[in-house]
């Protein structure tokens, strides 16, 4: 820890192994946010869509990411995003970001993300609606100026158990087969070498940048929820 850009065992440095685990994540979070969000907002404001998803929903929600890791390596195998264009080896830090592992990371997050975001669109209130439509609102004015104000506290709640959960799934995703680099890797490569100290500095860093993570998130919805007090 008092060496955090020194080369351990071959892999790299901690900030070198961290920010590859961070990046993976971001990746992963982003699209579970990209599409739980939009497909929130749709199940919460219109009939046909929840009563066309809920039960799909409800039945895949309940798989743990980490039980589609064999799943994952058999689809995606160890492939990379630049294989996806035909590029073996792009030489830059999209070589570690494995597809695999971004599909875990997605699910991990994308549940919370969609669940939060339903029942914030659906717990606005009723007056709320018929006040703008009183006030000769357009039901795109109502989305836009009412529904999604009054539901991103529930989103914000969302989005900060879904990065958390990400960052908690990243740990057993490197350790999939084609993984070389991340905190994950390096705490069971360690491990298989009896390297303690490096397996504690790995889980004093997986916390403190959690709980970074989720300060981050809880700093930004103060600015979002400062307005439900008022």
């Amino acid at each position: 820890l008092l060496h955090p850009f020194d080369n351990i065992l071959g892999t790299g440095s901690l900030v070198f192994n961290l920010g590859i685990s961070a990046f993976r994540v971001l990746w992963g979070f982003g699209f579970a946010a990209l599409v739980g969000i939009p497909l929130g907002l749709a199940m919460g404001r219109i009939l046909f869509v929840h009563q066309l998803f809920k039960p799909l929903i409800e039945v895949l929600r309940q798989l743990c990411p980490i039980a589609w890791i064999p799943f994952a390596l058999a689809v995606f195998k160890t492939y990379t995003i630049p294989n996806l264009f035909g590029i073996r080896y792009s030489h830059t830090i999209l070589d570690h970001i494995q597809i695999g592992m971004i599909f875990i990371l997605f699910w991990g997050g994308f549940f919370p993300i969609l669940l939060n975001t339903i029942h914030g669109v659906m717990s606005v209130k009723k007056l709320y609606i018929d006040t703008a439509l009183t006030l000769g609102a357009k039901p795109n004015q109502i989305f836009r100026k009412v529904i999604l104000p009054a539901s991103l506290p529930a989103v914000m709640t969302g989005l900060r158990i879904g990065i958390g959960i990400c960052w908690f799934v990243i740990i057993a995703a490197e350790m999939m087969p084609g993984s070389d680099a991340g905190i994950g890797y390096l705490i069971i490569y360690a491990y298989e070498l009896a390297e303690m100290d490096l397996i504690i500095a790995g889980m004093i860093l997986i916390g403190l940048v959690g709980a970074l993570l989720s300060k981050g998130l809880e700093l930004l919805s103060m600015n979002v929820y400062s307005w439900q007090a008022k």
